[in-house]
């Protein structure tokens, strides 16, 4: 039983729909179990809920290369079976809300960490994110977004940042929590296993 607690009632058919079009085209993801009346939304508490399909597994700590090339491969195939769902959600983390957020957050950095902020800002700005390959992407693949049972990923979850942006910005946020070492270095072996 999911009960959304921040979440509306009209954001929400995005992201059950989503979960049902995955899970038909193989992506181990909770689906969303439909009422009698053909629906996956309902409400309780006054607040809207669903019931979903329950995954087996747990999250790593500690992954090595051959769990990031599962991770790799799920996502290629996630993207992929996304290509086909029609519904579309402009990434709220894009390009513009960077820039409508920047100015919030200037005056609570140092002026080093300013600087940067907007140099980076400045750069990122430079490219045409519409023009990468895009679709569905999940958003949030961190390392307790994905479950494993025996060494094998067995499922993934927490789709509720999902959206329709950059393929390769999806790729980014894993590589960043699953292919880094204790010191924020890139971990050059598990980065290639993901690639790849």
């Amino acid at each position: 039983l999911t009960l959304f607690e921040k979440l509306t009632r009209e954001e929400l058919p995005f992201f059950l729909n989503l979960l049902d079009h995955l899970a038909s085209h193989g992506i181990p993801c909770p689906r969303p179990i439909a009422s009698h009346d053909n629906g996956f939304l309902g409400e309780l508490n006054g607040k809207p809920a669903c019931i979903v399909s329950c995954l087996e597994g747990k999250s790593l700590d500690r992954p090595d290369p051959a769990h990031c090339a599962q991770v790799g491969e799920m996502l290629a195939d996630m993207h992929l079976a996304g290509k086909t769902y029609r519904a579309e959600m402009p990434n709220p983390r894009g390009p513009a809300w960077w820039k409508t957020t920047a100015p919030q957050v200037l005056p609570k950095l140092s002026a080093a960490d300013s600087a940067l902020l907007n140099q980076e800002i400045a750069y990122q700005s430079q490219f045409r994110f519409e023009d990468l390959p895009r679709g569905v992407i999940h958003g949030d693949l961190f390392r307790d977004n994905v479950l494993f049972k025996d060494d094998a990923l067995s499922g993934v979850i927490d789709f509720y940042y999902a959206c329709s942006s950059a393929w390769l910005y999806d790729l980014a946020i894993t590589v960043n929590d699953w292919c880094v070492a204790a010191d924020g270095a890139l971990d050059a072996e598990r980065a290639s296993a993901m690639l790849q």
